[in-house]
């Protein structure tokens, strides 16, 4: 079993949910290493991952040992990767890491997956930074290949939110420590404070910390320029369309979407809806 002797903190989530931000916003906090994407580098590897998912252990060990040798005691990293294939393996080797469940409007988030063309098991950055529904563990569905480019994006998002709630189930178990986020909770300073203690993260030095922080939030981060426009598109039935199709294996999960903050209004109003219709038509 492996042991680090680093406060390890990542983050669960899917890309375009706030993760660069957050990794300049932990800079703030003592000896604190915080990254974004580093080598070695979960995308680099995570094809190689879902084919066979030992592949997984061997990168971990390499990783944590270069996690070893850097010279602060925290070590963050915001990979919106390392959800996707590397966690379960890590908790395998005894490593429990902080966890940040990080989330964002899911529509938002496919739309700018959707611009970028990281669409998963479509496209080369699909493939380094979304899952796969055809693998093992990922979100449930049927016959992925029918779905359009924006559903499959869609898909990749409420897969991230399913391994959320996986990694919540296990630690609420195991006594691991967890915080479920936006990246507008880290604009408010007390609430950047708060989180980080909740990771065992000090900032000594309170008033440098917020002109940090204040710096930080105060610019734009990783935006999506160019690429395809989601313009004039249809969002609702789509998305309701994928909703079925995963309903048919995690219904609970189903659920925890529906009653989220981050699903469209009008998918719950309309599936709300067709169920109350149902409901009557039996009476």
């Amino acid at each position: 079993m492996i042991r680090s002797t680093k406060n390890l903190v990542f983050t669960v989530t899917h890309g375009r949910t706030g993760t660069t931000m957050l990794t300049e916003v932990f800079k703030i906090f003592d000896d604190t290493r915080s990254e974004h994407e580093p080598e070695p580098n979960y995308a680099t590897f995570l094809p190689r991952v879902k084919a066979d998912p030992r592949h997984a252990l061997k990168f971990l060990e390499g990783k944590l040992n270069h996690i070893e040798s850097i010279r602060e005691s925290n070590y963050v990293e915001t990979s919106n990767v390392f959800g996707k294939g590397f966690l379960i393996p890590l908790l395998r080797m005894g490593v429990f890491p902080g966890l940040i469940f990080l989330n964002r409007d899911f529509r938002e988030t496919a739309k700018s997956l959707y611009k970028r063309g990281s669409t998963p098991m479509r496209t080369t950055r699909g493939s380094h930074y979304s899952s796969d529904p055809r693998v093992p563990g990922s979100l449930p569905l049927f016959l992925p290949d029918e779905l359009s480019d924006y559903q499959l994006c869609f898909w990749g998002v409420l897969d991230s939110y399913y391994r959320q709630l996986q990694a919540k189930d296990i630690y609420d178990q195991e006594g691991g420590v967890y915080s479920w986020v936006t990246a507008d909770d880290f604009h408010d300073f007390n609430h950047t404070l708060s989180v980080g203690h909740r990771f065992g993260l000090r900032a000594k030095h309170v008033e440098v910390a917020r002109r940090m922080h204040a710096e930080v939030v105060g610019r734009h981060h990783n935006p999506n320029k160019g690429g395809r426009s989601s313009e004039g598109m249809e969002f609702t039935e789509p998305e309701i369309e994928v909703l079925d199709r995963v309903s048919f294996y995690s219904p609970r999960f189903i659920d925890a979407v529906l009653s989220s903050d981050f699903i469209a209004s009008d998918v719950v109003s309309r599936i709300q809806g067709v169920v109350q219709d149902e409901v009557h038509d039996r009476g």
